[in-house]
């Protein structure tokens, strides 16, 4: 299964609405991405049922390595985007997902 990206959704907003042409599925796509961003550079957060909530959250400062120096510092605190699914997403996902998928390895450090 390949990532989608912006045209591969509109191309899927097309298909899924009558009469919708691929020019206002990406001008509604446009739409759509501005005002959660614009949302959450204002702090807020947007939740829409059954599908999940884009937030922002605070990372804290922490304790890095500089990778060319290996010297210690000081990573600074940052306001980041996140998402959190809703339950509804979380079981669709699991009820829907296919057999033939095969959970990632992931690396031991």
């Amino acid at each position: 299964m390949a990532d989608l990206n912006r045209q591969d959704l509109t191309r899927s907003m097309v298909e899924q609405v009558d009469g919708l042409t691929h020019a206002l599925a990406a001008a509604s796509l446009d739409a759509l991405l501005s005002s959660v961003a614009m949302a959450l550079a204002q702090h807020q957060s947007i939740t829409l049922s059954g599908f999940g909530r884009f937030k922002v959250r605070y990372r804290k400062p922490r304790l890095g390595v500089h990778p060319r120096t290996r010297q210690p510092m000081t990573i600074a605190g940052a306001y980041v985007p996140a998402f959190e699914p809703s339950p509804a997403l979380c079981q669709r996902v699991q009820t829907e997902l296919p057999t033939a998928v095969t959970p990632p390895v992931q690396d031991s450090l």
